[in-house]
C-alpha cells in the first residue's frame, strides 16, 4: 500500500511512462484503454498500478526500464531499493534439496522415516516463492559434494537468488551419506566460495541434521563465504528431532514462519521467529533443540508468494 500511495504520488508524466510501457510489451493496448477510460488522473495511475504489479515479479525487467526510460526515478530508485537483493525474475533459482532417508542395514545410522514430510512442504512453499525445487535423495558423501559443485556451477545469471537443503544424519561440522562417510561443512564451504557463478548472489543454506559429537576430533568448522545465510536446525553437540508422522521439528517451524509471512518473507529479520517457533514445538514432545543461524549477508533477502 504504501508503495501504491508512493507510485500514484509520483508519477507525473503517464503518456511517456505508456509509451514504453507499450513498446517493451509491459503493457497492452486494452491496458491502455482501461486506463485512459478513467477521468480522474490519480485514478488513472492507481490502475495503472493494479495491472503492473499483478504480473511481478514476472515483468520486473520491463518496468524498470518504462520507469528509467519516462525518467521516473523516484519510483524507480524506491523499488530498486538497495538494501535489498534484487529479485527481478521468475523462477528466482533453484532450491537444491538433497535428502537422505535410507542407510545401510546394520550401520549406526537408522532410516529417517518421516523426512517425506519435509520434502513436501519445502517444495509447496518454494514453489510459491517462485523456485524450481530439485530434489536429490539417497546420495552419499562424494555424490553429495559433487551435486554441490556441479548446481553451483549451472548458476546462471538470471538466477537472482541460490537455496539449499542438506537433510539427513550428521555429526558436528558435517552431514552424512548413505554410505556413512562425512562431508565436512568446511569442504562445502570451499564450493561455494570457489564457484564464480553464484558470487555476489545470495545464498540461503538450510541444515538439518543432528550436529552431535562421536569420534571426530573436537574441531570447529565455519562458513566464511560472502553472502550467506546458513540456518541450523540445532546448535554443536546436540540432535535433531523428526517425527514419522510429522517430519522434522525444525522443518515443521521453518515452514509455518514463512507460511505466516508469505507475502514478505524476510529471511534474516524471520530468523528469531524460526527459533522461537522450534522452542514451542519442542515443549509440546517435552524435548530440547536449538535451532541457530549464520549470516554473512549484506543486504536483506525477501522472498514473496505470487500466485
Amino acid at each position: 500500500m504504501q508503495t501504491r500511495v508512493y507510485f500514484v504520488k509520483h508519477v507525473d508524466d503517464l503518456g511517456s511512462f505508456l509509451d514504453h510501457a507499450l513498446s517493451n510489451g509491459l503493457l497492452t493496448e486494452g491496458h491502455k484503454n482501461g486506463i485512459m477510460s478513467e477521468r480522474n488522473p490519480d485514478h488513472q495511475i492507481r490502475k495503472l498500478h493494479d495491472y503492473i504489479f499483478k504480473k511481478l515479479p514476472n515483468v520486473s525487467d520491463k518496468l524498470m526500464s518504462a520507469l528509467k526510460k519516462s525518467k521516473h526515478f523516484k519510483i524507480f530508485d524506491l523499488l530498486d531499493d538497495p538494501s535489498v537483493y534484487p529479485m527481478k525474475f521468475k523462477p528466482h533459482g533453484r532450491v537444491i534439496l538433497i535428502n537422505n532417508v535410507k542407510f545401510p542395514v546394520g550401520s549406526k545410522y537408522n532410516e529417517r522415516l518421516g523426512s517425506e514430510k519435509d520434502v513436501e512442504g519445502i517444495r509447496e512453499l518454494f514453489k510459491a516463492f517462485n523456485f524450481d525445487v530439485q530434489l536429490y535423495s539417497n546420495k552419499t558423501a562424494e555424490e553429495m559434494e559433487g551435486i554441490i559443485e556441479k548446481t553451483s556451477k549451472e548458476s546462471t545469471d538470471r538466477e537472482d537468488c541460490f537455496v539449499m537443503f542438506l537433510m539427513s544424519h550428521g555429526v558436528r561440522g558435517s552431514i552424512i551419506g548413505t554410505d556413512g562417510k562425512e562431508l565436512s561443512y568446511s569442504t562445502i564451504n570451499t564450493i561455494l566460495k570457489e564457484s564464480y557463478e553464484l558470487k555476489d548472489k545470495p545464498k540461503l543454506i538450510y541444515v538439518n541434521t543432528c550436529q552431535a559429537y562421536f569420534e571426530k576430533e573436537d574441531v570447529a568448522q565455519y562458513f566464511n563465504v560472502a553472502d550467506l545465510h546458513v540456518t541450523f536446525a540445532t546448535v554443536p553437540e546436540s540432535f535433531a528431532y523428526r517425527s514419522r508422522k510429522k517430519g522434522s521439528l525444525f522443518i515443521i517451524s521453518l515452514l509455518k514462519v514463512y507460511e505466516n509471512n508469505k507475502s514478505k518473507c524476510d529471511i534474516s529479520s524471520l530468523s528469531v521467529k524460526i527459533n522461537s517457533q522450534v522452542s514451542k514445538e519442542c515443549k509440546e514432545i517435552n524435548m530440547d533443540q536449538v535451532s541457530s543461524c549464520y549470516s554473512t549477508l549484506k543486504r536483506k533477502v525477501i522472498l514473496r508468494a505470487t500466485d
